[in-house]
Parts: structure tokens; C-alpha cells; sequence
């Protein structure tokens, strides 16, 4: 029962996933970016907000994709593959956070 759950839970979050790549590619969806939607509107003018969304959005992909692999090979992904997904996700996440910061500035 729990497996079938855990497998329920990882194909919702790779849907999830999938609709914000989607969104951001589209160029929508900034109000979902952390920090961006809080910012002020003087912040806002100095950010570039079509390159900031480009950079979600494949950083979204990358994410994406690796929970689709994840989600496709279920119970019979090896742990060294669980490891290794996890250091992609790691250092997409450290690669948004540096990009939204230095190359989406105006």
C-alpha cells in the first residue's frame, strides 16, 4: 500500500512539475518565482523578467525530467541512480539561483 502511495506521490509532484516548466517557458507565472513576487517595484525594474522566466523554466525542465526518469524506473531505480539525481537536482537549483541573480539583471 505504501509503495503504491510513494508512487502516487512522485507522479503528482513530477505533474506539478511539468505544469510550472510550462508556465515558465511560456513566459507566465512570475508571481511564482520566490522573491520576485514580493519584491518592490523599483526591484522589479531591475530584473529582466523574459530571461528571469527562461531561466526557471529550463531550470525547471532539468527537475522535470529527472522525476519523469525517476517515475518511469519505480521500485527498480538503484540508489547510485537516487544519488545521482539528487546532485543534478543540487547544483540546477544552485544554477538557477546564480543566474536569477547575475545574468537576468537589466
Amino acid at each position: 500500500m505504501s509503495e503504491m502511495f510513494a508512487r502516487i506521490v512522485l507522479w503528482a509532484i513530477f505533474a506539478a512539475s511539468a505544469i510550472m516548466t510550462v508556465t515558465f517557458l511560456s513566459g507566465r507565472g512570475a508571481s511564482l518565482v520566490a522573491g520576485y513576487n514580493t519584491a518592490t517595484e523599483a526591484e522589479r525594474e531591475a530584473v529582466d523578467e523574459r530571461k528571469l522566466l527562461r531561466v526557471m523554466g529550463v531550470g525547471m525542465l532539468v527537475v522535470t525530467v529527472v522525476l519523469l526518469v525517476l517515475a518511469l524506473l519505480g521500485e527498480a531505480t538503484p540508489i547510485a541512480f537516487v544519488c545521482v539525481a539528487i546532485a543534478i537536482v543540487g547544483v540546477d537549483c544552485a544554477a538557477m539561483v546564480y543566474l536569477a541573480n547575475t545574468k537576468c539583471k537589466k
